[in-house]
């Protein structure tokens, strides 16, 4: 959670810095006609049931065009990127198959399928467990010990002094990150009964249009842009997203700089024919309650004050993974006499490195076959279902232990 985190934070710049050709452009006097340019792409797919267009304001950025449709029997996650002056097409991708879809299903879903995200929750509820429960045993060993003095006499000492001063001063950041990231994970399951539909959704109850018509209803893209400038001239990094349920509606969401709410969560509605508004949420005018529920993805990435920020971010999840490991040293460390005369092999060095290397071979191999096969073929067939195998070997293992130590279960060397 702590490496994958610290990837998280750079989503988007990674994915930027790995596919240039898709997303920067020369830049022109002029732009282009891109009504036709976005309307000749969704042509090519006329399958396509709605669809989302991103504009850019950099004048060096390509346009986007994303919408769901079916190939091979697959759900596709299409992304058509196109130059905005000339209309050019730079490429297309399976959005499920991209690096920056990987990193946020293995951090955000722990790769999803099977209650994966759940887990994920769970996680972040034993880390603000274990940190709450930290609090007063380290501040407690403050007494003892001056702060920020580390004994040097022995590794175990070393470890576990760095591990109580460093986790003492990062206890806040690493709070707010075990609260959001336990509610984020949780979300998908208890937000309905615990206060329903997210705040300030729009749900439309007329619809002039059959679905059909709707779906091909064609938007006057640079006029729908002025009018949400007059409109909400604040709204910035936008997500066009076009009805195709008969309501004729254009849905544009995006982010208002420097505040700390959850990306591309504040919208304008509008008439796609008139361009009338129809519904407005800013998050700012919201009640505490809604300002609060979209704070916790903000919160948790540190995406709302710039690349500073992040940074700050990525090294504050970095030194999360280091109090994951240094407290896994120290435990280990602790029980390795009786351990190794029993297991030669398993000292703390070899049961680190093999942790570690597995993990990172193990990780290599999704990411591989996530970008190469889709997200969903590797969840379903290999992640999830080892998963839940070691799990059962595990708790079916610590159950004969058990009845072997109570006398239920004898065994006869």
């Amino acid at each position: 959670m702590s490496f994958t985190g610290a990837l998280a934070v750079f989503k988007f710049e990674i994915d930027y810095l790995l596919n240039k050709d898709l997303f920067y452009v020369a830049p022109q006097e002029k732009m282009g006609n891109v009504n036709q340019f976005i309307y000749d792409i969704l042509a090519h797919y006329p399958e396509h049931s709605g669809y989302i267009v991103e504009p850019v304001e950099d004048k060096e950025r390509s346009w986007k065009v994303a919408f769901r449709l079916k190939e091979d029997g697959r759900n596709i996650a299409k992304e058509v990127f196109f130059n905005p002056y000339n209309g050019k097409i730079l490429g297309e991708r399976d959005m499920y198959k991209t690096v920056s879809f990987f990193i946020r299903n293995i951090h955000v879903r722990l790769f999803d399928h099977w209650y994966g995200r759940q887990w994920v929750g769970l996680a972040g509820i034993c880390m603000l467990v274990s940190l709450i429960v930290s609090i007063p045993l380290y501040f407690d060993f403050t007494k003892k010990q001056q702060f920020g003095k580390v004994r040097n006499k022995r590794s175990r000492q070393k470890w576990a002094d760095l591990h109580k001063f460093i986790g003492l001063t990062t206890i806040v950041f690493h709070l707010i990150i075990a609260f959001t990231g336990a509610w984020l994970g949780l979300q998908p399951k208890i937000q309905k009964p615990l206060m329903g539909d997210r705040p300030g959704i729009y749900k439309p109850s007329e619809f002039p249009l059959s679905k059909i018509e709707d779906n091909l209803f064609k938007v006057d893209f640079p006029s729908l842009l002025s009018k949400v400038k007059k409109e909400f001239p604040e709204l910035s990094s936008l997500k066009i997203k076009a009805s195709a349920d008969g309501s004729r509606t254009a849905t544009v969401f995006g982010n208002i700089p420097w505040m700390p709410y959850e990306r591309q969560t504040n919208f304008i509605v509008l008439d796609k024919k008139d361009l009338s508004p129809i519904k407005k949420l800013d998050i700012r005018n919201a009640g505490v309650g809604s300002q609060f529920f979209y704070m916790q993805e903000a919160l948790h990435f540190g995406d709302f004050l710039g690349i500073g920020l992040k940074i700050v971010y990525c090294l504050f999840g970095l030194i999360g993974g280091f109090l994951g490991i240094s407290g896994f040293f120290v435990y280990y460390k602790r029980t390795e006499k009786k351990r190794v005369q029993q297991y030669p092999i398993l000292t703390t060095s070899n049961i680190l490195y093999g942790f570690t290397l597995s993990g990172v071979l193990i990780t290599a191999l999704i990411a591989y076959s996530s970008v190469t096969f889709g997200a969903n073929n590797p969840t379903s067939t290999i992640t999830t279902p080892s998963f839940y195998v070691i799990l059962s070997i595990y708790i079916i293992y610590k159950l004969m232990r058990y009845l072997i130590k109570r006398g239920f279960l004898h065994v006869e060397a």
